[in-house]
Formats: structure tokens, sequence, C-alpha cells
């Protein structure tokens, strides 16, 4: 493929993407006739696969505060932040906090890894759909770990890229609460 055409597939898909975000900036919930942003909207339609190859919407986990891990098996920092997550799921269960972990790994691997940590929270798997999640959660870097703290309504109340302590999320979710 020559140079020419890269740089026009390249627009082609920057064209795109630039008409998705316009069409959603402003738009009104079916359900409720509020107004709503253009990110409420992304984040609520996200697509999800668990690791059984269900698929579900972000959007189906509504009145929960949820805190979205993307990890992997194999990223240091994201196997120290684990029992950090396990703990506040733990701990703020009966308060509608959910943790949700988006692996960037095959599914043998995250089942693995998932076994020998104990882990019992959902997880989803990256697959191809990794630069639309860096995206939609405002991780250009596409660094690991990261977390996104979102809110009933689906919007972003705090981003940590990097390892996440107990404390760090405990703060913003007593916060929240």
């Amino acid at each position: 493929m020559n140079r020419n055409h890269l740089l026009l597939g390249a627009t082609g898909l920057v064209s795109l993407l630039a008409g998705f975000m316009l069409f959603n900036l402003l738009d009104t919930d079916r359900t409720t006739g509020k107004q709503v942003t253009g990110q409420e909207i992304a984040l609520k339609s996200i697509p999800l696969t668990d690791l059984d190859g269900t698929q579900t919407l972000l959007g189906d986990w509504e009145g929960k505060i949820l805190v979205i891990n993307f990890w992997a098996p194999w990223c240091a920092p994201c196997r120290r932040e684990i029992p950090a997550l396990l703990e506040v799921q733990r701990s703020y269960a009966a308060d509608q906090v959910r943790i949700l972990g988006i692996a960037f790994d095959g599914e043998a691997q995250v089942r693995r890894f998932a076994a020998e940590y104990g882990i019992d929270y959902p997880l989803f798997l990256a697959g191809n759909r990794s630069a639309m999640y860096n995206a939609a959660f405002v991780n250009p870097s596409g660094s690991l770990p990261y977390t996104a703290l979102l809110g009933p309504k689906r919007n972003i109340i705090f981003q940590h890229n990097g390892e996440l302590s107990v404390q760090q999320l405990r703060e913003q979710l007593q916060a929240l609460l």
C-alpha cells in the first residue's frame, strides 16, 4: 500500500470519528427526556464482551457507580493493583459501587489470572476495541493500568493513569457517596 492510500485512509477515519463526535454532542435521553452530553451517550453505548463471549453494554449497569479498570495480566502495576480493587469491591458493594475490569489480553490468560488472584468482579475483554475504549474513557496514551470512576449517569468523575491505591480510590468514592 502506498503512502497516498494510507493518508487517504487516515483522513477518512479522522473524518468519521469527528462526524460521530459532532453527531453525539447533544441528544435527548429517550427514557427521561433530559438532554445528555455526547460523552454520556457514548459511554452508555460502549459494548462489553465477557469471558464467555456474552455481549452487554455499559449502560446496562445503570444506577451504579462504576470503577472501570483497564489492565492486563502481563502488566506488573496492574498485578499489584488487583488486591486494592478487590478490597474496594467488597467494602462498597452495599453502596452500589461495582468494579468492572477490561482486560487487554486473551481469554485464556485472563481466566488463568482471575483464578489465581481470586477476582470476583466482572471481567471483559478489550479485544479489537482497545482504541475505542481508550478514546471513550479519555486515555490517549493507552497506558495500563488506567482507571475511570463513573457516576450513576455515566459521566467520568475521576481518571487515573498508573497504579491506584486503596486510599486514592476510597477518597474518590467517599466524595461521590
